[in-house]
């Protein structure tokens, strides 16, 4: 039994041993048949081209110039003279206000201020008549109040010695008890007489500031709704038959001629832009247009910008629309390129054709008499894809596209070409 499991061992030593002496020989096979015939790479024969620097982002179409108009009091809708959509003149019409109607309030709040007066009146000439015979009642309860006390004492002192009976004694205190009610009554009639004068004083001091805020409303109340300027109708927020409401505009007047877009600029991206800079705007609305812009203000101050679980730090820049289109429309959402840099009639090579070395250096295989040479380069401005050779490189070398790490300097290739894009 244990010899069996040794040959079986051995069997499957020897198994191994005659795989990896293939895979040797297949491998150095291979190695030389490279050596000899070449490795085979991709090659691009250079030319001069263009190269763009974009800084892309998204944005919406905005008015520029956008007025919001207000009323200062509320008044009535009589009738609206436009529409959404309306493009309308500086100075028209836009709708007509009722004025009479506030007009009717202040007429009514101006009769119940004189009744208030001649009520005041009316009181004090009552208080006037009755305050004589009022402090009269007051003075002739105070005497009763001193002739009922002496009577009390006096009866107090005889009860006590059993010279009257009991009932004279509670008849005595009962007179003296009604006698100072009654002085209390007579004084607690001329304070209620005072309270209700002076509460009728302000009563009418509070309608005299009512009425001068009426009347103030009316002297800026006006009877129509004018436009400030010169554009389109976007907004109406009035209903005929309804009020104005002076804390909600009444309408939006826009300016649909002269657009702009607010971007968001990544801090990493902002270098690259600067006020002045051309722009490429296109819309999904529009598909198949490119409208022209230029980069009008950079906002001197970051902001913080929540996207999903994280926030990135952004600069607002703002584009304006060079060119109308009748089809432009306030709202649309855009996709911005900005022109950061641009150069013509320069060497431009593919990015994946650059090897950057552990010193640093950056590296191109060049084709030449299917050899490989390894040349150093300094690029210039980079895009998306591509990147600018200043030094290295000339019109016509064979450049090697996606290097693989096991190229070296004079190793025989074969070469596929490719065709340089038109940039």
């Amino acid at each position: 039994m244990a010899k069996g499991k040794s040959k079986k061992k051995k069997i499957i030593i020897l198994a191994v041993v005659f795989l990896v002496i293939a895979i040797a020989t297949v491998g150095a096979t291979t190695a030389f048949r490279n050596k000899k015939e070449g490795v085979s790479v991709d090659i691009l024969t250079l030319t001069k081209g263009g190269i763009t620097v974009t800084v892309p982002a998204n944005g919406v179409l905005e008015e520029i110039e956008k007025h919001t108009i207000f009323t200062e009091t509320t008044t009535k809708v009589l009738s609206i003279e436009v529409k959404e959509g309306d493009y309308v003149q500086k100075g028209q019409m836009l709708a007509m206000l009722d004025t009479k109607d506030l007009g009717n309030q202040l007429a009514i709040k101006r009769n119940l201020l004189e009744m208030d007066k001649i009520d005041l009146a009316k009181l004090e000439v009552a208080r006037e008549e009755t305050i004589d015979e009022n402090n009269r009642r007051v003075e002739g309860s105070l005497r009763t109040i001193e002739d009922t006390k002496k009577t009390l004492m006096r009866n107090t002192e005889l009860y006590n010695h059993g010279a009257i009976s009991k009932e004279e004694f509670e008849a005595s205190e009962r007179a003296y008890e009604d006698a100072k009610r009654a002085y209390g009554e007579a004084a607690k009639t001329s304070d209620i007489m005072a309270f209700d004068i002076e509460k009728m004083k302000k009563k009418i001091e509070i309608t005299k500031l009512e009425i001068a805020d009426m009347e103030r409303e009316v002297q800026k109340q006006e009877d129509k709704i004018i436009s400030p300027i010169e554009g389109m109708v976007t907004a109406i927020n009035l209903e005929e038959g309804g009020f104005t409401n002076p804390t909600n505009p009444s309408f939006i007047i826009s300016n649909i001629e002269d657009l702009a877009i607010e971007i968001n600029v990544s801090e990493y991206d902002i270098a690259k832009v600067e006020v002045g800079q051309e722009v490429e705007i296109e819309t999904d609305a529009l598909s198949g247009t490119t409208f022209k812009g230029f980069v009008e203000r950079v906002a001197p101050v970051a902001k913080r910008l929540a996207t999903g679980q994280t926030t990135e730090t952004v600069i607002p820049v703002t584009i304006k629309v060079k060119e109308n289109h009748e089809l432009l429309k306030p709202g649309f959402s855009v996709k911005t390129k900005i022109i950061s840099q641009q150069k013509e009639d320069v060497l431009v090579i593919p990015f994946d054709a650059i090897i950057l070395e552990q010193n640093g250096a950056k590296i191109v295989f060049v084709v030449r008499e299917d050899i490989l040479h390894k040349v150093e380069v300094q690029t210039g401005i980079e895009s998306d894809f591509d990147i600018e050779i200043i030094r290295g490189l000339e019109v016509g070398d064979k450049i090697v596209l996606n290097p693989s790490m096991t190229l070296t300097e004079g190793m025989k290739v074969i070469v596929n070409e490719r065709q340089q894009k038109e940039k």
